[in-house]
């Protein structure tokens, strides 16, 4: 009979005949919290790609390698934990995502997102059944997927007058993605938009009809639109649900875009929930045109009590433009046709100048904080890509510099090479794969077939050693986007909502990893503690249903899931929906949300 594995491991007389590398004499006669042993583990870590085993104690990998290797860290109370022979992969990283907003859209917005709901006339239903319910004056907000106009049965958006009909005395605020909406007449005059009104004070264009008059289409409003949780509804959210929703599809950390106003109750999240079981990494933004940050952003660093592996304030973001989808990135030739929802001249939104962005780009860098800039369209990108060139000569030591959906839905060569020269300056980006599965088609209608051909470069950008970070980009719009196997079977097989798409383009299932594992640890400026298995790592991991790199790669949506997340060598039960509200005082979160505003606001 053979001796059980567990046995062998805590048996005293079994001796290893293995050398130990530098990583066991580090950790010489260290014993573990808990090891986990029998299993595929696909470290990611270049310099060991394999291993069988790892060792973990105060929530850091101690040691990975062979079970035998693993043994000695094997004490009397250590927890042995059988993977069965299971792949094991890094705990994914979300490189750019909107939790806070995601999971208020997934509980409290009418949903109007396609392909549930298919029509303009469904859409409108389903407000008009929310009307009943609510009562007059209080604000709807309903939630409509990216580039709704193009896959609508009509073909088109609702209008102004249509909302009006449905909910006369609701103002109602529809999400075309996030870039854009349409406001009937009862939030227009709540939110003060008249005749002759194109700018709102964040930021926010607003389109009028041939008289000029407003005809409730509001580009990139998310810093005037009025409307958020409740300071209580978001405590509840940083410390329970956020990571609830994100740990049953294996990620366990994320990089958090986050409105000012919001940082104060994570803050007092960090104190209260000092370990939520996802580790946030936040990047803030006070209006989308970059305006608003204090000159001095410690305002936004998290309590000295806070514990820096779960709580971090890394960067701050603007937006150069809005969405290709909802027609809005800044595009150098105009977009396909003509919308009643398109911006004047057809080219899209540009919603932070030349200008505004070197001295946003140079702001944040002067604090020592990551620059963020979102960029669509291919006017947009350069104008990214002039900031980081201009704050390259005359930084103030090398901190990160990206651009959130480079190349995504178009990419030049030009501008391939232009970040590959600004890579010595720690240039890094953020990708949407799971685009792929939504808005192909979307990118054809809008833009015609040659530019559109030059989006989703994904083996070009890797090839050319830029290292691409995934992202979810959750806002709520779609939330089948919180699946990074989804995004993981496009990039492998190139499937899209048009059949298969520039196939050349596919890449290796590895590299799909590294996509969410290291490539965003990197873009965060964490890649020293997180994003790969390894000695004085962070013990993140996801146990697989099935080995990824061995099943067919049409087979991954089937095949693949989630069996286990683990945070901190700690199994995450994702069945349970964890309480840790009350020692928060809404009270407080109120005022400090109310002071941040200020606060931002008057600088």
């Amino acid at each position: 009979m053979k001796t059980p594995l567990t046995a062998i491991f805590l048996s005293s007389t079994f001796i290893s005949s293995i050398s130990p590398c530098t990583a066991l004499n580090v950790y010489a006669g260290e014993k573990a919290d808990v090891v986990f042993i029998n299993g595929q583990i696909e470290t990611l870590n270049s310099k060991q790609a394999k291993a069988n085993a790892v060792a973990v104690k105060n929530e850091k990998f101690i040691a990975v390698g062979s079970d035998q290797k693993i043994k000695s860290f094997v004490g009397s109370s250590t927890k042995i934990i059988d993977l069965h022979q299971q792949l094991a992969v890094p705990g994914f990283v979300d490189a750019h995502t909107h939790p806070m907003e995601t999971i208020w859209l997934k509980e409290v917005w009418v949903d109007a997102r396609y392909p549930g709901t298919p029509s303009v006339k469904q859409a409108l239903q389903n407000i008009a059944e929310r009307v009943q319910s609510t009562p007059k004056n209080q604000w709807i907000y309903v939630a409509g997927v990216s580039a709704s106009e193009n896959k609508f049965l009509e073909k088109r958006l609702p209008t102004k007058a249509e909302l009006d009909q449905v909910a006369p005395h609701n103002p109602v605020i529809m999400a075309n993605g996030a870039h854009m909406a349409i406001a009937n007449s009862a939030a227009l005059k709540k939110m003060g938009i008249k005749k002759g009104v194109a700018k709102l004070p964040h930021g926010a264009g607003v389109l009028a009809d041939k008289d000029g008059e407003p005809n409730g289409v509001i580009t990139d409003g998310m810093g005037d639109i009025p409307g958020s949780p409740t300071p209580q509804e978001i405590a509840r959210y940083y410390a329970s649900d956020i990571a609830k929703f994100w740990n049953s599809y294996g990620f366990t950390s994320i990089m958090a875009i986050t409105p000012a106003a919001a940082i104060p109750v994570m803050q007092s999240v960090s104190l209260s929930t000092p370990a939520p079981n996802i580790r946030y990494t936040a990047s803030v933004w006070a209006a989308p045109n970059g305006e608003g940050m204090p000159q001095d952003l410690s305002i936004f660093e998290m309590p000295p009590k806070a514990n820096s592996d779960y709580y971090r304030f890394s960067a701050i973001k603007a937006w150069v433009d809005g969405e290709n989808d909802c027609r809005t990135g800044y595009m150098y030739e105009p977009y396909v046709g003509v919308m009643d929802t398109d911006p004047p001249g057809g080219k899209g939104t540009l919603v932070t100048n030349q200008v505004a962005t070197n001295q946003f780009s140079k702001l944040a860098n002067q604090n020592k904080k990551a620059s963020m800039l979102h960029c669509s369209g291919d006017a947009a990108i350069d104008i990214g890509l002039n900031a980081y060139e201009s704050l390259a000569k005359n930084q103030k030591g090398n901190i990160i510099k990206r651009i959130e959906h480079f190349g995504m839905f178009q990419l030049n060569p030009k501008q391939l090479k232009r970040g590959q020269a600004l890579k010595k300056d720690n240039f890094y980006f953020s990708v949407q794969p799971i685009w792929l599965l939504e808005l192909v088609n979307a990118d054809y209608e809008n833009m015609g077939v040659a530019r559109a051909k030059t989006g989703y470069q994904f083996k070009t950008l890797i090839n050319a050693g830029l290292e691409p970070a995934a992202s979810t980009d959750m806002t709520g719009i779609y939330l089948g986007n919180i699946d990074p196997f989804k995004a993981m079977y496009a990039v492998v097989t190139r499937q899209s909502d048009m059949g298969v798409f520039e196939p050349q383009e596919a890449i290796p299932v590895r590299d799909a990893l590294r996509m969410w594992t290291i490539w965003p640890a990197k873009a965060v400026g964490e890649e020293k503690l997180k994003g790969s298995i390894e000695v004085g790592k962070y013990a993140d991991m996801v146990e697989l249903s099935a080995d990824i790199t061995a099943v067919k790669p049409n087979e991954i949506l089937e095949k693949v899931k989630v069996k286990g997340t683990w945070l901190g060598g700690k199994k995450i039960d994702t069945t349970k929906f964890i309480e840790q509200i009350t020692a928060i005082d809404p009270t407080q979160h109120q005022a400090m949300g109310e002071a941040a505003v200020k606060n931002v606001h008057s600088h």
